[in-house]
């Protein structure tokens, strides 16, 4: 099974990924991907392309991470065998594209994923262990989306603008 896969014949695309669109903030984050992937992979993983893309996989939505949909269809396809990215959460925080790229593992259409931050075998408990992983992300996801609400909010009840400061409102509080 997943130990008879010679990975080397297969064509991994390095996915790459930040949350943020923001050019100031996580700007170590791809390159540093990058890295770690390029220096997980030599010698036993054959990348043919690297995708980077910067937005939120919190949402289902081919606007915001366009290379990310462009990839799967192309694995559908045939252009390509496998992902290697640096963590789950890069490729998935919401359960429809998880459920995507699991059912697609079960097609036989994405051979093998690698991280180099996760063990993955591509086999029952593997899937599972995969799925809980982007239910995990997908939790992080939405629980700092309601922290960060409630934070807005609460500064808001005392007063406090979220940029710069309003007419009639002090941003120090003492």
């Amino acid at each position: 099974l997943d130990e008879e896969l010679d990975r080397t014949k297969l064509r991994y695309v390095l996915y790459a990924r930040r949350s943020s669109k923001d050019e100031g903030s996580q700007v170590r984050s791809i390159p540093d991907q990058i890295k770690y992937c390029k220096k997980y992979a030599e010698g036993k993983l054959n990348i043919i392309k690297i995708v980077k893309e910067n937005g939120s996989a919190k949402k289902l939505d081919k606007k915001i991470r366009p290379k990310f949909y462009d990839l799967l269809e192309d694995i559908e396809n045939g252009k390509y065998d496998a992902i290697l990215s640096y963590a789950p959460d890069r490729l998935s925080r919401n359960m429809l594209d998880g459920g995507r790229i699991i059912n697609m593992l079960d097609e036989g259409m994405i051979k093998d994923l690698q991280f180099p931050t996760h063990h993955f075998t591509n086999d029952p408990s593997g899937k599972l262990t995969l799925g809980i992983m982007f239910s995990i992300s997908k939790h992080f996801s939405d629980d700092l989306s309601q922290k960060v609400r409630r934070g807005v909010s609460g500064n808001w009840e005392d007063g406090k603008s979220g940029g710069q400061p309003k007419w009639g409102y002090d941003r120090e509080v003492d």
